[in-house]
């Protein structure tokens, strides 16, 4: 055999390989005559099948008015619904301070990707992962699924981390994430 001849097989094998991994087919194994039993169907989710949990959640919704006062003081003026990027959200501002709860359906905790240290937590029953600014902004992220995460961030009226109110409300918002 040539080395082209190898060259060309290793290339199909390859090809044929990625084509084989590359997407899951949808819809029921039907046993061809004479193959012999057919293999037990699965009824198993995947992280995939599991992101429509936070499909239609509303960043205004997951916690309310009252909640965000207990853990904040008061706020100074009504929350503010807003898309920013992929990110649905949700705005308040407490004592001047911008506080904000996204919700993202298309990017994990494995989609982060920021400048500087990120310390990775569990907070309840999600894993997390947090990280400050060079503006001061603290965020708490929490993993839903592979490709789904709800952040909570506050951004700070003088530069300075606010890591303590974030985490305050961070620790209201978890309970309530599938």
């Amino acid at each position: 055999m040539n080395s082209r001849t190898a060259s060309i097989g290793l290339l199909a094998a390859t090809l044929l390989a990625a084509a084989a991994c590359s997407k899951a087919i949808e819809g029921t194994p039907v046993p061809i005559a004479g193959a012999g039993p057919a293999p037990p169907s699965s009824t198993g989710t995947t992280s995939a099948s599991a992101a429509p949990a936070l499909a239609a959640a509303d960043p205004c919704g997951l916690v309310s008015e009252e909640e965000v006062e207990r853990a904040l003081g008061g706020l100074d003026g009504e929350p503010r619904r807003r898309d920013i990027g992929t990110a649905r959200s949700c705005e308040y501002e407490v004592d001047a301070q911008l506080v904000v709860i996204d919700v993202r359906t298309n990017v994990g905790l494995e989609g982060i990707d920021v400048p500087g240290p990120v310390t990775d937590l569990t907070v309840g029953k999600h894993q997390v992962k947090t990280w400050v600014t060079e503006s001061g902004s603290c965020f708490f992220a929490f993993g839903v699924t592979a490709s789904s995460r709800v952040d909570v961030a506050v951004q700070p009226k003088a530069g300075k981390a606010q890591c303590e109110l974030a985490k305050r409300l961070a620790d209201v918002v978890e309970p309530k994430l599938p």
